[in-house]
């Protein structure tokens, strides 16, 4: 299937996470990659057997890029891509994936399948077990980071969009559990998530980089919208702690990969492209980098996937930090994590 599809008008652009294309370079960098990804993996509408959440933001992703680029090239991708997986995403009782399909639709301009989604998550929301915050999925036995910093950051993303008020208070009702909760560690970055013993502890599972950077920009809404400075201090606080624990050499790693081996699946590849992009929304929306801190730090991730990760033609392993010993995979799910990184990029003043 071509990789260019059919344009449409994108809607709701006002309440888009955007800024304008500043630094062209890995603009066009990220076009490239874009094609790449759409030409090798994108056929009959989908991504094949892709799990849907890593089409979510595959969409997301290209949406953005579209954005930078002054383009409509990709406005056709969310209109197919979920068909495929309806059935698993309505029932399947998978509370993180269908925040990430939430985001999607919001920033592709359809409202109401984002609330549909948005409300299926909400259905996970409980206080009886662990005293609040969301379940991981329809076992209500394990409540995780993930799926609590997307609710944080969907709930603001959708009071950003429709000003219903119970959005904000959803995402400053969660954000308040999870911070009482003990999900973080002692170095600042969030595990996995709690025990599900019923004492409700620190799992010490893995310290992946999309569990801290997922809801950096819900805390960049609450920030907007009710000046509490707080969050602006505590994203600071969880971005330094990505800086000082999961990197090397400044490049950003995942605990399952190294120089001459790769463990990661197709959703650990995803996880560092998330991270960097949301980031970049978080200074979006709050306008508030400490100095040019994490301004640099986005740029400097996009400057080690051209580095390390890139390959012959704009195509793009998991490797982002050294020189790949032989181990490093190519993938979609690789592809499009360094395609988050240039539009984050992409994003910022060269």
């Amino acid at each position: 299937m071509p990789s260019t599809l059919s344009l449409v008008s994108l809607a709701f652009l006002a309440s888009s996470p955007l800024v304008a294309a500043k630094c062209q370079k890995y603009v066009d960098a990220a076009v490239t990659a874009a094609a790449n990804l759409q030409s090798a993996y994108f056929t009959n509408g989908g991504y094949g057997s892709q799990q849907p959440w890593i089409g979510a933001v595959d969409s997301f992703h290209l949406s953005e890029l579209d954005t930078l680029a002054g383009a409509s090239t990709y406005s056709d991708v969310i209109n197919t891509v979920f068909t495929a997986w309806t059935g698993q995403l309505d029932n399947g009782n998978s509370y993180d994936d269908v925040q990430w399909v939430s985001i999607a639709y919001l920033r592709a301009g359809n409202l109401a399948q984002a609330q549909k989604y948005y409300d299926i998550a909400s259905t996970a929301v409980s206080t009886d077990y662990c005293g609040g915050g969301l379940f991981w999925n329809g076992n209500h036995d394990y409540k995780n980071a993930i799926t609590n910093e997307l609710y944080i950051t969907t709930s603001g993303f959708m009071y950003d969009t429709t000003k219903d008020a119970q959005y904000l208070t959803n995402l400053q009702t969660t954000w308040a559990w999870l911070k009482a909760s003990k999900m973080m560690g002692s170095n600042g970055l969030f595990n996995d998530g709690l025990t599900n013993d019923g004492n409700c502890n620190n799992n010490q599972g893995t310290q992946w980089t999309y569990n801290q950077g997922a809801l950096l920009p819900g805390l960049a809404y609450l920030y907007k919208y009710t000046g509490d400075e707080s969050a602006i201090t505590s994203a600071w606080a969880i971005m330094d702690a990505i800086i000082m624990g999961l990197t090397v050499d400044g490049g950003l790693r995942e605990s399952c990969e190294s120089t001459d081996a790769n463990l990661c699946n197709a959703d650990q590849q995803t996880f560092k492209g998330i991270t960097v992009h949301y980031m970049s929304w978080f200074l979006s929306v709050s306008g508030r980098d400490n100095g040019s801190k994490y301004t640099g730090f986005i740029v400097a991730q996009a400057d080690k996937v051209l580095q390390f990760a890139v390959g012959p033609a704009g195509w793009y392993s998991n490797l982002w930090y050294g020189i790949n010993g032989g181990q490093a995979t190519w993938t979609a799910s690789s592809q499009a994590s360094a395609l988050g990184a240039l539009i984050a990029a992409g994003q910022q003043n060269c």
